[in-house]
C-alpha cells in the first residue's frame, strides 16, 4: 500500500472518529446518553501517552490519526460531561481507574514499545469497564451511533497496518472489538429488550 494511500486512509479514519465523538458529545448535551466520565477523562490520558510512547519509540505512521484525534474528543467529552453534570459515577469506577493509572505507569517507565502497548490495552479495558457495566445494564444510556462509527475508524487503521509491523495493529484491533461490543450491547440488546416487552 502506497504512502498516499495510507494518508489518505489516515485522514479518512480520524474525521470517521471525530464524527462519531461529535455525535456522542451532542447526545450527551441533550442528555440522550449519560457518559462516565472517569472512563473518558481516562481514555484520553491513556491514548495521549500511548501515542507519545509509540510516536517516540517507532515514529508517525498514518494509522495512529484516528487514536490522536481520539485523545482530544475523549477529553472534551469528559469536560463537557463534568460541566453539564451530566454523568453517571460510582465509587467503584475509583478502582478500575487506580487499576488503569497502575498499567499507565508501567508502560511510561518502560522503553519497550511492545510492553507499553499492551499496558496500554490493558489499560484502556480497565478504564472502560464502568462503560461497559452501565451499556449492560442500561442501554440505552449508552446507545449512540458513535460506536459503529468507532468500528469504521478502527476497520480503517487496521487496513493501513497490513503492511506494517503487528505494534501497529494491536492498539486499532482492540479498538474494533471494544467498539464493537459497545454497538452490540447498546443497539442490539435494546432492540431485543424492546421486542421482549411487546
Amino acid at each position: 500500500m502506497g504512502r498516499d494511500i495510507e494518508r489518505i486512509l489516515g485522514y479518512l479514519a480520524a474525521i470517521v472518529i471525530s464524527t462519531a465523538q461529535v455525535i456522542y458529545l451532542i447526545n450527551c448535551v441533550r442528555k440522550k446518553i449519560t457518559p462516565s466520565m472517569l472512563s473518558w477523562f481516562g481514555w484520553s490520558c491513556l491514548m495521549g501517552t500511548s501515542l507519545i510512547s509509540q510516536i517516540v519509540n517507532k515514529g508517525w505512521q498514518w494509522s495512529m490519526t484516528g487514536i490522536a484525534s481520539s485523545t482530544i474528543g475523549c477529553l472534551l467529552i469528559a469536560v463537557v460531561a463534568w460541566l453539564s453534570g451530566n454523568f453517571s459515577y460510582r465509587r467503584t469506577d475509583l478502582g478500575f481507574l487506580a487499576a488503569g493509572l497502575g498499567c499507565v505507569g508501567i508502560y511510561v517507565v518502560s522503553d519497550n514499545p511492545w510492553i507499553t502497548t499492551v499496558f496500554a490495552i490493558i489499560a484502556d479495558g480497565l478504564l472502560g469497564i464502568p462503560t461497559i457495566v452501565k451499556a449492560y445494564r442500561e442501554p440505552a444510556t449508552e446507545r449512540s451511533a458513535a460506536w459503529w462509527l468507532g468500528v469504521v475508524s478502527s476497520t480503517l487503521a487496521l487496513i493501513i497496518c497490513m503492511h506494517h509491523e503487528l505494534i501497529y495493529m494491536l492498539f486499532p484491533a482492540y479498538l474494533w472489538c471494544f467498539n464493537g461490543m459497545m454497538a452490540l450491547l447498546t443497539w442490539g440488546r435494546s432492540k431485543y429488550h424492546r421486542v421482549s416487552s411487546i
